[in-house]
């Protein structure tokens, strides 16, 4: 908009002269574009001013025109002397006021004021609203009437005394500059010494754009505020009826455009919580211009709540049944057409919720459907839809159920039921998991309508809504309060959504640490409470986003002068400006090296073992996390001391791990294991984040162990393939019979098994360069070929049992090979299938251990361990069940007391053992015993290095058992050799005789 002068001149004795307003719109390709102008016309007295206006509005070129015109002041000149006024609906600008302070607040103006420009203006009304602050309470209404009164367009002035101070209210038909009420509060608090404060605010000098009528849902918009002068600071309101206004910050709805005689934001997601009245502020000093104006947004149900009644359709009995759909939302104050699969619904509407219900036939022989779909639809008053549906389960004859249990009804069986919470001042439902035919125990879901309505302000403060410091103040405020007792499941949840909406938040909106203690206790609070739902995946994400929330907050939080806060399970403590920084929090030491101005240390207790364990499943979790942040991003390395647990007596072995909040998972990526005593282990990171240290449910690391492991399965290695090469060699000098074919295939099956499963062994030492995958083959083949050596085993055993037991039965050929390849091979088929299957389709616990490439332990009977461990135990006891047999077989013939016969029987008892406990598998004893015992560290470690040596020469066992023990095998082995040694003589004398 332009504002355009032109003036024309008559030399008569008597001039009037006519101000006019001329609208020009002018008109191009795609836009249009309205000018305003100050037209001075100047006439004789008879001059008829209102026609000529009249004759003005017309067409100038084909894309120029005066749409209107109208007159707003007139002067007359007699002799010497000019009068003007202004015409109805204008009033003297300032400048006119400001050259001629006579003419102020006048009907006429006797002075040359033609050539000011604008000389009139419209008027308009403006409210100067103020307060005054004062030490002492004194009445000073005449001198703030007196000031207010030389302020152009002055109307009306009202006062009145309250407890702190005076308020005051002006009326004025004019605008006026900030710098006119910035002189008005100076000179009076210069003149009243006791007045310590003293802002006022007007309206009317701002102009705002707001959509008229209601707005789509969903949808965006900008609103608008301009005023004539820049100004300092800008600030935007939103009310709601009967509240308080909130001042609007940066958001993930909202954004907050720069400031200067425009303020605009950008409303990027209206839904019902964007209506209201908005108030924008521009401020310089203690003056501020406000203008408000009304949003009004077409609703639709942000949340919508279906219940059924009953929870199952019941069509156990009788050929059909019908459930009650219930649709609930909150009070709204938008006329919904509502709809249950597209029928009419009865609505019943109180202060607390709109029911909105639908009664459903279901048709029992229909057939055999799982459940029945029901669909809510609302259609706001401009035809915007919101939908949500839900399937009703149905019981058939047959189909297992859970009877009604008091408040629970009657519900099919893997359904979950729920019902509303009936305590007094909670708000949400109960859940309840119908496992078959069993009710499994109800999961309180309830919050305290004081979480529920802080689960409303920090969801808003997150979307911009009262994002300022204090409003977070009082968030945290309240949310200590809300927090301090009685957690139930319910709040445990809201409270961790309060959290990361306000960790969120932190990332745009400046919190400070006076909100520190608050903020502590109530997240230290949660951890009084066993976060145990049923669902452990739930269990894990809430588990997941409280720890990122918590050092979200921990990290966007500025620090000015606090030195931290301890509470019960967390303890939050700083280092300022110092190269070196030791800290202890709880029981762990650290020390940090970095050059970052601000250090902050955390530390969590009872939080290491709520996170997923992951490829962790075998590891017993301490329950301190502890977590630092540096600022700047600056370069760090961090050294933490942790104690052993005194209930670690088995010596288990430490790791040093942290918290990957990417990939929400456990690693030891940056972190190692520097040094490791009885009482303390000591990790080194290069990184910052959550840390712990964890205890493997495995084997010490002792010294040369893995040493000893290698150079043992090299050797059994080697063996087992000269023994294979052997058995190739002397087979058919050996195998004559059926007794001697069973044995010898028994033998090269439990070698051939042993084989592999040393080699993949070997291969999966070393699981940190391995993929998933390749981790995950290693496994299986180990668990397969481990298991088969010991169904071999078995075989065997029970071959040489059924030898002794029935001798005049022998076993045939045609049954023992099927039977022994079905044991062999086909059990440990299906134990490592069904295995991998159920813990493939587990979310809690792993097939393996991604750490070790070996199955996973969780605790007592819970893991994949134990399908290799109950087998195994199972082939051992059997197969020294037959040992024991054999041995007493042995000994039947030295039952007299001849001691010449009695040192036969213990030689031969003693050769029994020798030979049969490496291909019987007696030598694994020992790995039970390492697994078990967590009593005696130092009978635990003999056992260890017991266990690796005679297990890792398992291989060799067999070569001198199988090869070496047996008069056939070695006569057989000496022929070869000698044939060799002959022909070689033989080849040596042919040629000496050429020569």
């Amino acid at each position: 908009m332009q504002n355009i002068r032109s003036k024309t001149m008559k030399c008569t004795s008597m001039l009037l002269c006519g101000f006019l307003l001329i609208y020009c719109q002018i008109t191009h390709v795609g836009a249009q574009d309205t000018y305003v102008a100050e037209v001075m016309i100047e006439g004789n007295a008879t001059m008829d001013v209102s026609a000529f206006v009249s004759e003005m509005i017309m067409a100038i070129t084909t894309t120029t025109s005066i749409v209107d015109a109208e007159i707003i002041g007139e002067c007359e000149l007699v002799g010497d002397e000019t009068t003007c006024w202004c015409d109805s609906n204008y009033i003297w600008s300032d400048l006119v006021c400001d050259t001629f302070s006579t003419c102020c607040n006048t009907i006429q103006c006797v002075a040359n004021i033609s050539d000011i420009t604008p000389m009139c203006v419209p008027q308009v009304n403006v409210t100067i609203s103020g307060v005054l602050t004062m030490s002492s309470i004194t009445n000073i209404q005449t001198d703030l009437e007196n000031a207010f009164k030389l302020l152009n367009g002055f109307n009306s002035f009202t006062t009145a005394m309250i407890s702190s101070g005076q308020t005051f209210t002006v009326t004025l038909n004019a605008t006026c500059k900030s710098a006119k009420l910035q002189n008005i509060i100076s000179s009076i608090m210069t003149t009243y010494t006791f007045v310590t404060n003293f802002n006022m605010t007007t309206t009317g000098m701002v102009s705002i754009e707001i959509p008229q009528g209601k707005v789509c849902y969903n949808s965006q918009y900008k609103l608008n505020c301009s005023t004539e002068e820049t100004m300092e600071t800008c600030t935007w309101t939103l009310a709601y009826p009967n509240q308080y206004p909130q001042l609007l910050g940066i958001g993930s709805e909202v954004e907050l455009l720069p400031c200067s005689n425009q303020s605009s934001i950008n409303l990027l997601n209206i839904k019902g919580n964007w209506a209201g009245t908005y108030t924008c502020l521009f401020t310089n000093g203690s003056v501020s211009h406000s203008a408000s104006g009304l949003l009004e947004v077409a609703l639709l149900p942000d949340k919508i709540n279906i219940t059924s009644t009953p929870a199952s359709a019941d069509c156990s009995v009788g050929s059909s049944t019908s459930v009650t759909v219930t649709c609930s939302i909150f009070p709204s104050t938008e006329n919904y057409t509502v709809t249950i699969n597209n029928s009419p619904v009865q609505t019943t509407v109180t202060t607390v919720v709109q029911n909105y219900s639908k009664i459903l036939p279901v048709n029992c022989l229909a057939g055999p459907t799982p459940s029945i779909s029901a669909l809510c639809q609302f259609t706001n008053t401009i035809n915007q839809i919101q939908i949500a549906n839900t399937t009703i389960p149905i019981i058939y004859p047959g189909d297992p159920f859970c009877e009604d249990d008091g408040t629970w009804p009657k519900t099919k069986g893997g359904v979950t039921a729920s019902i509303l919470c009936t305590e007094t001042g909670k708000v949400g439902t109960l859940e309840r998991l119908c496992n078959g035919t069993v009710w499994a125990v109800p999961v309180d879901l309830c919050t305290k309508e004081s979480l529920n309505l802080l689960l409303t302000a920090s969801s808003d403060f997150e979307k911009g809504i009262g994002a300022t410091t204090e409003g977070a103040i009082l968030i945290f405020d309240s949310l200590k309060n809300s927090t301090s007792t009685g957690n139930s499941y319910g709040d445990v949840m809201a409270t961790v959504s309060v959290l990361t909406s306000m960790s969120v938040a932190s990332g745009r909106v400046t919190l400070t640490d006076s909100l520190l203690p608050n903020f502590v206790e109530s997240a230290s609070s949660l951890l009084n409470t066993t976060w145990s739902s049923g669902n452990v995946q739930r269990d894990y994400n809430i588990a997941t986003t409280y720890l990122s929330s918590v050092e979200g907050l921990v990290k966007n939080i500025q620090v000015n002068d606090s030195e931290g806060h301890n509470s019960s399970n967390i303890q939050l403590q700083f280092c300022r400006n110092n190269t070196v920084c030791n800290k202890t929090l709880f029981n762990v030491d650290l020390e940090l090296n970095s050059t970052s101005s601000m250090v902050k240390t955390m530390g969590i207790q009872s939080m290491a073992s709520r996170l997923p364990k992951g490829i962790y499943q075998d590891s017993i979790f301490p329950s301190l996390i502890v977590s630092a942040v540096i600022e700047n991003n600056s370069p760090v390395n961090i050294r933490m001391a942790y104690p052993i647990p005194e209930n670690d007596s088995a010596g288990n072995s430490p790791f040093c791990i942290f918290w990957n909040t990417t990939e929400k998972q456990w690693s030891q990526d940056g972190c190692t294991l520097v040094q490791s005593s009885d009482n303390m282990s000591y990790c080194d990171c290069n990184h910052l984040t959550s840390f712990s240290m964890l205890l493997s449910k495995t084997p010490v690391n002792l010294p040369f162990l893995d040493q000893l492991t290698y150079i043992g399965l090299g050797i059994s290695i080697c063996s087992l393939i000269v023994f294979l090469i052997i058995e190739f060699l002397v087979w058919n000098a050996v195998v004559k019979s059926n007794l001697s074919h069973f044995r010898h295939t028994s033998l090269v099956n439990i070698s051939l098994c042993l084989l592999i499963a040393d080699c993949s062994f070997i291969a999966s030492s070393f699981p940190n360069i391995l993929n998933d995958t390749l981790c995950l083959v290693l496994t299986l083949a180990k668990h397969f070929f481990f298991l088969g050596m010991f169904f071999w085993m078995l075989c065997l055993s029970m071959m040489l049992l059924h030898q002794l037991i029935f001798v005049f039965n022998p076993l045939r050929k045609r049954v023992y090979m099927p039977l022994a390849i079905i044991v062999g091979y086909f059990f440990p088929t299906v134990i490592v299938g069904v295995t991998y299957v159920y813990y493939n389709n587990r979310k809690d616990v792993t097939y393996y251990s991604r750490a070790t490439c070996w199955l996973t332990y969780v605790s007592s009977m819970q893991g994949s361990l134990y399908a290799f461990l109950l087998p195994i135990g199972f082939v051992v006891f059997a197969n020294l069940c037959s040992m024991v047999v054999v041995i007493s077989t042995v000994l039947k013939p030295a039952a007299t007391e001849n001691s010449k016969e009695n040192k036969e029987a213990a030689k031969s008892v003693i050769k029994v053992i020798v030979f049969l406990t490496p291909v019987f598998g007696g030598t694994w004893i020992l790995g039970l015993f390492v697994f078990l015992m967590n009593d005696n560290k130092f009978t635990k470690v003999l056992i260890n290095y017991a266990f690796t040596i005679v297990n890792s020469l398992q291989g060799l066992f067999i070569m001198l058992t199988g090869c070496f023990g047996e008069k056939r095998v070695r006569d057989e082995i000496v022929k070869l050799i000698s044939s060799k040694g002959s022909k070689s003589e033989s080849k040596t004398n042919l040629t000496s005789r050429q020569k």
